[in-house]
């Protein structure tokens, strides 16, 4: 399997779906159980980040794709209507935390606030 797809409601209940079938790809890829985790942490850090913003979002979108690299995964938020937030997440604070539990991670953003988080974790050694 080189690529997985799934789309979630964007609902703070249905997350531990998005996280187990991280965990699923995982071990697919026979990653080690510790990256698992870390990819666990930051799959729930990002989900925050994606709920608290400018917008609300209808759906979630986890993309899994092997690559030469590692694995990518991004974490996309879709049909999204704005709105005043008065609890709107930190992006810079959450990139910095997940950035300690993945190789690289970028966040794709606009005036309406952070609608994707991509990262990669390391390959198998």
């Amino acid at each position: 399997m080189n690529c997985m797809t799934l789309t979630i409601p964007a609902r703070k209940e249905c997350i531990l779906v998005m996280r187990m079938t991280a965990a699923g790809v995982c071990a697919l890829h026979d990653l080690p159980v510790d990256v698992m985790e870390d990819l666990r942490t930051a799959i729930d850090e990002s989900c925050e980040l994606l709920l608290h913003q400018d917008y609300v979002a209808e759906t979630l979108t986890l993309h899994c794709e092997a690559r030469k690299e590692g694995l990518f995964v991004s974490i996309t938020a879709q049909k999204r209507t704005c709105q005043q937030c008065d609890d709107a997440a930190d992006a810079d604070i959450a990139k910095l935390i997940i950035g300690t539990l993945v190789k690289e991670v970028s966040l794709d953003q606009d005036e309406s606030g952070v609608h994707g988080v991509m990262m990669t974790l390391p390959a198998k050694a």
